[in-house]
């Protein structure tokens, strides 16, 4: 008889636990909240990178436009003034200490970006120095990667501008889960203009096939 009554009591207490329904919405928010929380700051981490992707576009489509006029502004050489436009145009997003900046010259757009071509005399696939012949297309006496000379350019001539920015995370969960190995992510943006005829154009160099 005491084994019914206690098998009723707790037949009676499973059906009032299960019919009752006080903490449910709390039960559910502690499931739903991490989820939105990371989906929210997600959201806020893409859109700071798009905002300083549009912003560095921006920036560098502006001081290329300045630099293909040859202006100076007063008090400052061509390289300091497309600089300073550069970072002033980024309005503070932009951690300057992580934004780099260059500009290459080049003859023709065909070659922008290219290396100095070599003759590979070893076979390996690459260029060996004091081994391969390659052609000096900027005269510094050094194979290039690139072929680019470092510079605005003169007159009439090709110039790549570029900046690349190691953009910080906000959060230490997304720097871990799509960053670089310093929690970073590398933003570029860059454009090629030719410069305009604004004065006489520079002393070409004798291309030369060295080793």
């Amino acid at each position: 008889m005491k084994k019914d009554n206690r098998n009723h009591r707790i037949r009676k207490f499973l059906r009032r636990l299960r019919n009752n329904s006080a903490g449910v919405a709390f039960v559910e928010f502690a499931l739903v909240f991490p989820i939105i929380t990371i989906a929210t700051i997600g959201t806020l981490e893409i859109g700071m990178t798009m905002v300083s992707t549009i912003l560095l576009e921006g920036a560098i489509s502006e001081a290329s436009r300045s630099g293909m006029t040859g202006y100076v502004a007063a008090g400052s050489t061509r390289a300091q003034y497309i600089n300073n436009l550069l970072q002033e145009r980024t309005f503070g997003i932009i951690d300057l200490n992580n934004l780099v900046i260059t500009q290459k010259v080049y003859e023709t757009f065909g070659e922008v970006g290219l290396p100095e071509p070599y003759t590979d005399t070893d076979g390996d696939g690459s260029y060996t120095s004091g081994v391969d012949s390659y052609t000096d297309l900027n005269c510094n006496n050094a194979w290039d990667a690139d072929v680019g000379a470092d510079g605005l350019g003169g007159p009439g001539e090709i110039v790549l501008y570029q900046a690349v920015y190691d953009a910080n995370f906000m959060t230490g969960f997304f720097s871990k889960a799509i960053g670089n190995a310093d929690g970073k992510i590398k933003l570029t943006a860059s454009t090629v203009i030719q410069n305009e005829p604004y004065g006489t154009p520079p002393p070409g160099c004798v291309i030369q096939v060295k080793i």
